[in-house]
């Protein structure tokens, strides 16, 4: 039952229902009282015939429930509620897990701080925003579609590993195509968060890949995340490659989408970074929409049967079945 209403004022009504309450137990003690007053046992039982009793009560009391809720109904009774549009709560997070994220240059290295920096952030976007994630590295692939569950991905993140290349337009192009999925809509169907240390070195150029988001209305936000420091050993030849952070492609992406483009030379920067994006994802993937459900209609349906219910009760106790 909702105690929340429309119209409350008209809630001063139930003082009607209360003063027939009081009326009815007043005249119940005078009849009871106009009843003794007769000495003459033979004349009680014709003066005063036997009446049904609690019978008459219980109907009486019916009839007393039919409009209390009559009059509650009169109130509006409504329930309220949010709701945040479905489509445009969406973020899909594209995780660079190319082998120059093992650079050591933060520490401990590039991918685990990455990691830890991708958990908060998952954790500190709205509960009902739906987070997916992409990993890149050579080639792409899906590892959580947008959900709901932090453990998901939490795990998702957990289990991250390196491999060769680096493939950023093609990762943009699949997370837009990831967004689009379901009901289609004129709003953005999303936005594309994306951590890489590099260059696209396989695949669409990060710019082809940028294209295709705004296409699709999906600003992408960038973060490139190391230093011009960074160095790793080469697995295939046991050298150490220098692995710097490249800034130009990821800033473009972004200004073509109309997202923006951060840097983030450490741990701590990675995460203000993930902040400042949380912050604005939150003020623009959809303000939560108040929703009005109102009940009348159910509480009409109560009084009414419990109107009904009295008058075939009243019929049956106490005149007698038909």
């Amino acid at each position: 039952m909702s105690w929340d209403f429309l119209a409350p004022q008209r809630l001063w009504l139930l003082l009607v229902v209360a003063a027939l309450v009081v009326a009815y137990v007043v005249a119940q003690r005078r009849r009871a009282t106009n009843t003794v007053r007769f000495t003459q046992i033979e004349m009680l039982e014709q003066i005063a015939p036997r009446r049904p009793g609690w019978r008459r009560h219980a109907i009486a009391g019916i009839q007393l429930g039919a409009l209390t809720v009559g009059v509650l109904a009169a109130a509006q009774p409504v329930v309220r509620s949010t709701q945040r549009p479905e489509a445009a709560g969406k973020i899909m997070l594209l995780f660079d897990v190319s082998l120059s994220m093992q650079a050591d240059d933060v520490a401990p290295n590039r991918l685990e701080a990455a990691k830890k920096a991708g958990e908060d952030f998952i954790d500190n976007v709205d509960a009902d925003v739906e987070v997916g994630l992409i990993s890149f590295s050579g080639t792409v692939g899906t590892d959580v579609e947008p959900t709901t569950d932090r453990v998901q991905l939490t795990k998702a993140i957990e289990a991250l590993q390196l491999a060769e290349g680096t493939a950023i337009g093609d990762a943009i192009a699949a997370g837009t195509r990831q967004l689009q999925r379901g009901e289609p809509t004129e709003n953005s169907p999303g936005t594309l968060v994306v951590l890489s240390d590099g260059e696209t070195t396989q695949g669409r150029p990060t710019a082809d890949g940028a294209q295709v988001a705004k296409e699709a209305n999906v600003p992408v936000y960038t973060i490139a995340f190391g230093t011009a420091d960074g160095q790793i050993t080469n697995p295939s030849t046991g050298e150490v490659d220098a692995v710097p952070v490249k800034l130009d492609d990821l800033k473009n992406a972004a200004d073509i989408t109309g997202g923006q483009a951060y840097v983030a030379p450490s741990a701590s920067d990675l995460a203000k970074a993930y902040d400042d994006i949380s912050a604005k994802l939150q003020r623009t993937v959809g303000d939560p929409l108040p929703t009005i459900r109102e009940l009348t209609w159910r509480y009409v349906l109560v009084a009414v049967f419990l109107l009904m219910a009295a008058w075939a009760l009243g019929l049956w106790w106490l005149r007698g079945p038909l």
